[in-house]
């Protein structure tokens, strides 16, 4: 048996329907030391009162806004050096990876290695994140998303950042991509990282500063794949993931903010199952696994599910469509 804690960090836009099972998921799983959300004020408020009754790890919720405070900065300062007219992100999007890649700066005491979990992510027929090694723990991730799908000028654009700031090769994989949504993340590697910001840019200025003044510059990055390039370049031994094949290849991504085709089917099977639909609907992980069970049979279990929230994945070209909506079940425009 594995025993090693470790803290759990998960910045979270807005409390959804599937919040409680992820977090009950994760729990169930891997059993963290520690859940921590990072949300803005008011929903991190609601979410402390909501979740007093989930079958959750200890759970600490953290406001976005000030999370950098201890560094001297708001959220709104750090924004402010967004300068990029029209562009497909928001400042949000941008601002969720720098708290990932700075969780330590804002929670006291956080464990040296940190999983950063993506909040849509729930974690079904699940990988292991430790495993024990003669000499040594092996943190690992699992690559969920193929190589050969998606967005090719953003990858570029992505490997170019890689290539300039950090002045290391992208990291690749014959099949998967680095944005595997969740990564687990040591400090020592972070703070290496941040110097190399300082080095590029000749400048003492804050990393967060010069994070987005290079979204200026370049138009995007990709938090987890600059991560793992840093790290595969700099301390190999400590990147370590599954193959594609492995658990990706039944991962599925699809459009459900509460009104999609598997929230829908999950409502009718708990009112058939309980004789009750809540009114507030918020399902706990054994409800949703129960389902996925009674969908999929045990044979064929998923190795988790992502519940995109944005209607922008409504709107995708099927050329930029990953392979995993396409085959999902429930990708309310079909299979291809």
């Amino acid at each position: 048996m594995v025993n090693e804690s470790f803290d759990v960090v998960m910045p979270l836009y807005r409390c959804r329907w599937n919040t409680q099972a992820v977090l009950e998921g994760i729990t169930t799983h891997y059993a963290p030391r520690a859940i921590h959300i990072i949300a803005p004020e008011q929903e991190a408020q609601a979410l402390k009162e909501k979740a007093q009754g989930w079958q959750v790890a200890s759970l600490f919720t953290h406001s976005e806004e000030s999370f950098f405070e201890g560094c001297g900065l708001t959220k709104d300062a750090i924004c402010a050096e967004l300068d990029l007219g029209a562009s497909l992100y928001t400042p949000g999007w941008f601002y969720q990876q720098l708290l990932k890649l700075g969780a330590a700066e804002g929670i006291p005491d956080l464990s040296e290695w940190y999983v950063v979990w993506d909040s849509d992510l729930l974690p079904v027929a699940t990988w292991p994140l430790v495993e024990e090694h003669p000499s040594s723990l092996q943190h690992r991730f699992a690559l969920l998303q193929h190589n050969q799908w998606g967005n090719a000028a953003i990858v570029s654009t992505w490997a170019k950042w890689i290539r300039t700031v950090l002045e290391v090769e992208p990291c690749t994989d014959p099949e998967g991509t680095f944005i595997p949504h969740h990564m687990w993340f040591k400090q020592e590697h972070l703070a290496t990282f941040k110097r190399q910001l300082n080095h590029h840019y000749q400048t003492d200025d804050h990393w967060l500063l010069l994070m987005m003044r290079s979204a200026n510059e370049f138009g995007t990055f990709g938090e987890y794949w600059i991560y793992s390039s840093w790290v595969a370049a700099k301390a190999p031994a400590d990147l370590s993931f599954y193959p594609y094949d492995q658990y990706g290849a039944t991962t599925e991504r699809f459009f459900d903010d509460g009104t999609g085709l598997f929230s829908a089917a999950l409502r009718s099977y708990l009112a058939t199952a309980s004789g009750v639909e809540d009114a507030v609907f918020s399902p706990t992980y054994t409800e949703v696994a129960a389902f996925i069970r009674a969908e999929y049979g045990p044979e064929a279990m998923p190795s988790s599910l992502s519940f995109e929230s944005s209607p922008r994945h409504l709107k995708k070209n099927e050329a930029t469509m990953h392979i995993e909506e396409q085959r999902s079940r429930w990708n309310p425009r079909g299979q291809t």
